[in-house]
């Protein structure tokens, strides 16, 4: 007898364990709802929005808080308008994009580490900034070496 009531509740934990992103009802009423993933954010560039958009997708972000590395490489970003929603970014990797601008870079107090390299158009002045700012070298690779 307690066999069976162990193998019961031991596989209705694993069913209800498999469910976490789904909604569960019991008589039409909501015993849990999932957090919806976070989409509070605007960005101007296509590109930029498609790798944010997979990044909350992959890591399953509810808050703007919790995106802290983004890795959006060869995606053909253009402008990073509208990053700054992401107040904790920590590490960003934007190699080999088309960026020019990167101040929105210099505003995120969190940031510790960036790849900036295989971008040609970077304004040196802003890079130096940036190193200002940051523990680690920000990485731009033949593009505005001192």
């Amino acid at each position: 007898m307690k066999k069976n009531l162990l193998l019961v509740t031991g596989l209705t934990v694993l069913i209800l364990s498999g469910c976490d992103r789904y909604p569960v009802t019991l008589n039409d009423r909501e015993l849990y709802r999932p957090a919806a993933l976070f989409s509070d954010y605007q960005l101007l560039d296509i590109s930029l929005k498609a790798c944010v958009q997979q990044t909350i997708n992959d890591q399953k972000i509810v808050r703007a808080e919790q995106l802290t590395v983004l890795v959006c490489t060869y995606a053909g970003i253009e402008t990073l308008t509208g990053l700054g929603r992401f107040t904790q970014l920590e590490t960003i990797n934007l190699a080999n994009n088309s960026l020019g601008n990167i101040k929105p870079l210099l505003f995120f107090g969190q940031l510790k580490q960036v790849d900036l390299t295989g971008n040609p158009d970077l304004d040196c002045k802003d890079v130096e900034s940036l190193e200002e700012l940051l523990p680690i070298k920000p990485t731009t690779g033949e593009k505005c070496l001192d």
